[in-house]
């Protein structure tokens, strides 16, 4: 995968230690997922865009605010930036109650709310 020697160890290493107190620090996984990977057979996965079969998508990432405004970390909108769907915080920004489907009512009630106040 053309990674730097020890690097996947070094990252695992750290999840572990972090996952065995019930933390993810780095991507803020809902604690109820949280655990540490210490069961053999392991595996690494390249997900690089366009280089991938696989599809995935994060189940909430960017927090914004009922007009589809993405927020800033202290509740602040940036100006002209909008998201819906499953790359922002609606529904299922926790990791629970996600059902198939559920980003496609997100993507057309929110993308419609992003586009009249863009618009407005």
């Amino acid at each position: 995968m053309g990674l730097p020697d020890g690097s996947l160890q070094k990252t695992l290493a750290a999840y572990n230690e972090h996952a065995a107190k019930g933390e993810d620090p780095e991507f803020h996984k809902h604690k109820k997922w949280i655990q540490p990977l210490t069961q053999a057979p392991f595996a690494a996965i390249n997900c690089t865009f366009g280089t991938s079969p696989i599809m995935g998508f994060t189940l909430g990432g960017l927090k914004t605010n009922e007009k589809g405004q993405v927020l800033t970390a202290s509740g602040a909108a940036v100006p002209g930036l909008y998201a819906a769907g499953a790359c922002a915080s609606n529904l299922a920004y926790d990791s629970m109650g996600y059902s198939t489907g559920t980003c496609i009512g997100e993507s057309t009630f929110f993308g419609r709310q992003c586009g009249i106040h863009a618009a407005g």
